[in-house]
């Protein structure tokens, strides 16, 4: 029964496949002159029955840069500096563009002996002499120099090169291989280290800036040379010096205050830029102020500050002061007073000599004296120190003596009286002023007849001239008398 079964299933088989393979012509074929053309597909590749390609270790050969093969044990060479890793690779296919890439990862680089650098770089097909040039090797010969660390410590230290390319049929070919580079020359990990010696950093001395001078000048008119006077308008140099003999500065930047409230500053700004000063080099800055009347004289010190740069991106501060002397202009006004138009001689007369203070300065050693033929004062009338503002007067007592020149003890007398006063600082100065004096007798007192009128003058002249003209006539009458007597 079974046997039948199977022949039964094995009939059915055979006349089922031709039927089943005519309907599928039938439905692929073209009709043409009532027949049907068939053709097989095409089977569809099977992934898994692609070819990949390789990339292997040439491990028998030894290239350049290579003391022994892979297979013998290889070992990167170590030379000034540098680790020599030669990976040389074989294809068992073909790669696009017969060329890959290559880049190498170094790991932790605080404990790597490598400097952290990116190594990366494509390799292209080419025949390789191995063996000392005996032969040729077609392959991708990957080699990098890695720059070593001066503190690197021995031991073998893993390197990874990772290989990337495409075959010809655009399929990823990738690879990741180690090499093992021994560091023989470095440091020894298991040592005790010793404590290196703290090296002094060297003191940088910055160069220093001081304030070499100051001249102040009066733009008044008139002026005293270098005096500056409460009221005027100064003008003020100041020069500053680097004082270092090596070291300039650069980008200098001096500001210059104000000596006080009895200052006006009248510049446009406080600041002056300074480009560059060089070593032992000087330079002026120059400000103008109007100083109030009302400033006391005295010296008066002006700030100045300054910052610079210098060396290699050092910057450096300083300070100093200049110095002003202000004066107080003294004016003064002295009057002689009670001084008569005539005197006798023998007499004493008391004068009055008055100072005047007008300005806001103290008046020091203020004192007159007076001189001329006839006069002998009392010695010299001294005031003593007079404050701005305020007057005071003095008297002195002058004996009047006959003249010493001319012919005369008596007549007219010019004389002259000195003011001298000192100020602040003990300059001196004198006013001279002169006066007329007649000197007369003691005896000019005595009663004189009180003189003819001009009138009368006149008249005696005319009643002369008439008593002269009538004894003319009568002597001349007589004289004629005389003849007619005869």
């Amino acid at each position: 029964m079974r046997r039948l079964f199977a022949w039964v299933l094995i009939f059915m088989m055979l006349i089922i496949a031709p039927v089943q393979a005519f309907a599928e012509g039938t439905e692929t074929g073209e009709a043409g002159d009532d027949s049907f053309v068939t053709s097989e597909p095409e089977p569809t590749p099977v992934p898994g029955n692609i070819r990949r390609v390789k990339l292997t270790i040439d491990n028998e050969n030894i290239y350049k840069d290579m003391a022994k093969s892979y297979s013998q044990g290889y070992v990167p060479s170590i030379s000034g500096g540098y680790a020599v890793v030669v990976l040389p690779l074989l294809c068992d296919g073909e790669l696009r563009d017969d060329r890959l890439r290559a880049a190498v990862t170094l790991g932790d680089t605080s404990s790597s002996p490598f400097v952290g650098k990116n190594y990366e770089k494509t390799v292209s097909l080419a025949a390789h002499e191995v063996n000392g040039g005996k032969k040729t090797v077609q392959g991708y010969c990957v080699s990098f120099s890695l720059q070593l660390k001066t503190d690197r410590y021995n031991g073998t230290y893993p390197v990874s090169v990772r290989i990337s390319g495409e075959d010809q049929n655009y399929e990823d070919v990738t690879g990741d291989f180690t090499v093992f580079v021994t560091i023989t020359d470095g440091k020894d990990p298991n040592a005790v280290p010793t404590p290196e010696p703290v090296k002094e950093e060297d003191i940088v001395l910055g160069p220093k800036i001081l304030v070499q001078s100051c001249e102040a000048e009066s733009l008044e008119e008139g002026g005293t040379p270098g005096k500056i006077n409460a009221g005027d308008r100064m003008q003020v140099k100041i020069t500053l010096e680097n004082t270092s003999k090596t070291e300039g500065v650069e980008n200098m930047t001096v500001t210059v205050g104000s000596p006080g409230d009895g200052f006006l500053f009248t510049g446009a700004s406080d600041s002056t830029y300074v480009d560059s000063l060089p070593a032992g080099g000087t330079v002026d800055v120059i400000r103008t102020y109007t100083v109030k009347p009302e400033t006391s004289a005295g010296q008066y010190e002006i700030p100045v500050s300054f910052d610079f740069a210098y060396g290699k991106g050092m910057t450096g501060t300083g300070s100093g002061t200049a110095r002003v002397d202000i004066s107080q202009p003294l004016e003064m006004e002295f009057s002689l007073l009670q001084m008569p138009a005539e005197a006798v001689v023998s007499d004493t007369v008391e004068v009055n000599v008055q100072a005047i203070n007008l300005s806001r300065a103290k008046a020091y050693n203020v004192r007159a004296a007076i001189e001329g033929d006839g006069l002998s004062p009392a010695g010299t009338a001294f005031i003593g120190d007079l404050e701005g503002g305020t007057a005071q007067q003095i008297p002195l007592q002058i004996l009047i003596a006959g003249l010493s020149q001319g012919n005369s003890f008596y007549g007219p007398t010019e004389g002259k009286i000195t003011y001298q006063y000192e100020d602040g600082e003990g300059t001196e100065y004198s006013l001279e002023e002169t006066f007329s004096l007649n000197i007369r007798s003691p005896f000019s007192d005595t009663p004189q007849q009180p003189e003819d009128e001009p009138g009368q003058w006149w008249v005696l002249m005319a009643v002369m001239a008439g008593a002269l003209l009538l004894i003319a006539v009568f002597l001349g009458a007589r004289k004629i008398r005389g003849r007619r007597a005869r």
